[in-house]
């Protein structure tokens, strides 16, 4: 492996929707890491039959990468954070296995987990819709 490829890792890696990468090749290492905040986008669709007026209030989690959404920390593990529950921004609210690489998704604001949309261990895709976060109440 020659400073090329490196460089050719580096512009891939740089593309791509992941947040961090080791590489072994030739007994050299490669660790790539870049900071990645979850997608937010304010919620602005109208409510259907099963939805609630307080729903259009609040922020949109959505999937920043496609991969396997987990919960909590281990299987076993309490869920980081559950419905009803009131979270500060920069909690982690669930991490996203992408190619072995754990995903650390924190919440983008304060409030309440008004809804989680995604079963845990299932497949999530990019962009989609991961928690639901109401505007806090005083």
């Amino acid at each position: 492996m020659d400073t090329q490829d490196i460089e050719k890792i580096i512009k891939i890696f740089e593309k791509a929707n992941i947040t961090a990468l080791d590489l072994e090749m030739d007994n050299i290492k490669i660790k790539l890491q870049k900071n990645a905040e979850p997608k937010v986008v304010e919620t602005v669709s109208t409510p259907s039959v099963t939805e609630h007026k307080e729903e259009n209030k609040g922020k949109l989690v959505t999937s920043p990468l496609v991969g396997t959404f987990y919960q909590g920390s281990a299987k076993d593990a309490a869920p980081f954070v559950e419905k009803g529950q009131f979270v500060k921004q920069g909690d982690k609210l669930c991490i996203i296995e992408a190619m072995k690489v754990m995903n650390e998704i924190t919440a983008p604001c304060d409030g309440i987990i008004e809804q989680i949309y995604v079963e845990n261990e299932k497949m999530v895709e990019y962009g989609q819709k991961l928690f639901l976060i109401g505007e806090q109440y005083d």
